[in-house]
């Protein structure tokens, strides 16, 4: 039994800023886990959350989705983890509505088939940059895009595939699978970041604030005998659905599929595209079986075996989970090719 108190960043009202407070140790259902979380992740849904109060139906509340740490308790019905293990996982308070479920706290409930582990190797600021990244990226891939999932030998397909705003971590773990796949991976990001993002198996890499951006990456794809049917708009902000909708519609022609991180803009949708919007819950939903095959399975092996490595570059926030409103808020105010961590002392 531990002696550790379950310190966790909560949100008592809409709209108001975390605060450090005590709550009891949660303990896990038949398929969950709990979680001593070392690090944790911020993403863009949290400061959303926060700011807009969508998403919550009960306070106080704890969010965060990224959880890594060691297993410190199993449900009944768990039988691919035990206490010790170093994981990774999708804490899922977005979609399951329970306080438990929140990655800002010492200790979070996980479900079983949302959880990977982790490589001793592997640092748990590392581990933290996963569960959203792959979450979203395998719900696009997987499910959006109807990509038959690689559970033989794969055969590397003829076409390419877009990444536009793959700077982010759902663009990285993106171009990573789309890689381990076999598709020549056009990716749109900063300059800055284009050496890097190379280095993670992007094909080509172009500007996105080049005006001339749409067609040069067609133009590329047809230098290099390659056709751009599928497109995954990781960003979805000012005109970049537009964009993508037109570099699939120019270089891989009608019947093409883009999946975009939020909804179309008010703009009206272009012809001759199937387009849908992805949502990373659907791992733990309707995809579950998806979703236990791309975390227990997928992940876990890749990060073994070094197929799949963190990304992007760790930022830590400092002040443990006194710090987790400093994320949000520097999150908010916008960041360019990093991931921003607190560590959980």
């Amino acid at each position: 039994m531990t002696t550790e108190v379950n310190y966790a960043a909560v949100l008592d009202a809409p709209y108001a800023k975390l605060k450090v407070a005590s709550r009891p140790i949660p303990i896990p259902g038949p398929k969950e886990l709990v979680v001593r979380n070392h690090a944790v992740a911020a993403n863009p849904a949290d400061w959303k959350m926060q700011d807009f109060n969508v998403l919550i139906k009960e306070y106080p509340a704890v969010l965060g989705s990224d959880s890594c740490g060691v297993v410190t308790a199993i449900g009944s019905s768990v039988t691919k983890f035990e206490v010790g293990d170093r994981v990774t996982g999708f804490a899922g308070v977005i979609y399951l509505q329970d306080i438990n479920h929140g990655a800002f706290q010492t200790f979070t409930v996980l479900k079983d088939i949302a959880t990977s582990k982790i490589p001793d190797s592997m640092s748990f600021e590392e581990g933290s940059v996963f569960p959203m990244a792959i979450a979203t990226s395998g719900m696009a891939l997987f499910v959006d895009l109807e990509i038959p999932l690689p559970t033989e030998p794969v055969t590397p397909p003829s076409s390419g595939l877009l990444v536009w705003g793959a700077s982010s971590s759902i663009g990285t773990a993106t171009i990573q699978i789309a890689r381990n796949l076999g598709f020549k991976v056009f990716a749109t990001a900063s300059p800055t970041h284009h050496k890097y993002l190379k280095s993670l198996g992007a094909f080509a890499v172009f500007d996105y604030h080049d005006s001339s951006v749409v067609d040069k990456i067609v133009a590329s794809a047809r230098d290099h005998g390659v056709t751009i049917s599928l497109g995954f708009d990781a960003i979805t902000e000012g005109d970049t659905a537009r964009q993508s909708s037109e570099v699939i519609l120019s270089s891989g022609g009608k019947g093409g599929k883009l999946v975009l991180a939020n909804a179309w803009p008010e703009s009206d949708k272009p012809q001759g595209l199937q387009i849908s919007q992805t949502m990373a819950y659907r791992h733990g939903a309707d995809q579950a079986e998806i979703g236990e095959w791309l975390f227990n399975d997928y992940l876990a092996k890749s990060l073994a075996d070094g197929t799949i490595v963190p990304a992007p570059e760790i930022e830590v926030v400092p002040g443990g989970l006194g710090g987790a409103q400093a994320a949000l808020d520097k999150l908010k105010a916008g960041v360019s090719g990093r991931k921003l961590v607190v560590k959980v002392e």
